[in-house]
């Protein structure tokens, strides 16, 4: 049986859903969706964009069903209907740029599997720690010429950071006597928020070289080169987000450090810039993570410099 190829574009309460140049809609309601699941082959892949929580009951559920579910950073499909000169977007069109992609590129991406529910959890409260880490940088920044509000935002600032740490409670908490964090967050420049993220990926990745584990970040340089011209390398950035700054700060922290310091100024003299030195290191502090966690040793800043 020849592969199917479905393009889901998801929202709230809905799914268009592309198959064969045709479009249907349907409810993103479990019921809705196990419905539809007994219509499609087994084996047949199914393309959606990453969304804030909305694309996880769809995804879980056509998995456990035998689907080949791949989600999608929305920035790739963006850049695909650019390449593709596709005029315009809505539900229906995005559901078919969807299912185009999924069609051409799929021997290239990789596949979804859910995230168990104590892993899922962990992510997400990474996540909401980050989303209040910026909105208090961009409340102080809004609001810090007006000086009838100082005192409003003084309270409200504080407020933020109660609550930021209870979040980073909750993460230790989860993450109680676990020992692979523990091994990571010895890492020099490696705080208990960017181990519990560093984990949170080792986990649930599955990486099989170092140089997977940094392309996931999107910390990998592309080649800008033509004939004999060499261009300037740059960082790819297509990886999560999230974890490549909180890489970057890492790295910032790290470079002070004896550990670390070394290598950057080795970079430096090298010709790098101080923003490329500290990248380079994130990029290490990755490699160095991947090891750590997949051999179950511990950091040892020997070994860091002798690879500088």
């Amino acid at each position: 049986m020849e592969d199917r190829f479905y393009g889901v574009d998801v929202s709230k309460d809905k799914l268009d859903i592309a198959c064969d140049g045709k479009v249907v809609q349907i409810e993103n309601k479990k019921a809705a969706l196990k419905s539809f699941l007994k219509t499609m082959p087994a084996g047949s892949r199914v393309a959606m964009e990453a969304t804030n929580t909305y694309h996880f009951l769809c995804a879980d559920i056509w998995y456990g069903g035998g689907m080949r579910v791949y989600v999608v950073n929305p920035r790739v499909t963006r850049h695909y209907r650019e390449v593709m000169s596709l005029r315009g977007h809505n539900d229906r069109m995005d559901a078919r740029t969807l299912a185009a992609f999924i069609e051409r590129e799929h021997e290239h991406l990789r596949e979804y599997v859910p995230k168990c529910a104590d892993e899922r959890r962990l992510q997400t409260l990474i996540r909401r720690r980050n989303k209040l880490v910026t909105v208090k940088v961009q409340v102080r920044q809004s609001m810090s010429g007006i000086k009838e509000l100082k005192s409003d935002l003084e309270g409200l600032l504080k407020r933020i950071d109660k609550m930021v740490a209870k979040i980073e409670l909750l993460i230790d908490k989860q993450l109680e006597g676990d020992t692979d964090r523990a091994r990571l967050d010895g890492i020099k420049g490696v705080g208990p928020v960017v181990s519990a993220a560093l984990l949170s990926d080792l986990r649930h990745g599955h990486f099989k070289k170092a140089d997977s584990f940094v392309a996931f970040y999107g910390l990998d340089l592309r080649p800008n080169d033509s004939g004999r011209s060499k261009g300037r390398r740059k960082l790819s950035k297509q990886g999560q987000r999230l974890g490549r700054t909180l890489l970057y700060n890492a790295a910032m922290t790290a470079i002070v450090s004896k550990a670390w310091k070394p290598i950057y100024e080795r970079y430096l003299e090298r010709g790098l810039s101080k923003i490329q030195a500290i990248v380079a290191i994130a990029r290490k502090i990755a490699r160095t993570a991947w090891s750590i966690y997949t051999h179950k040793t511990t950091f040892d800043p020997a070994r860091i410099c002798s690879a500088g």
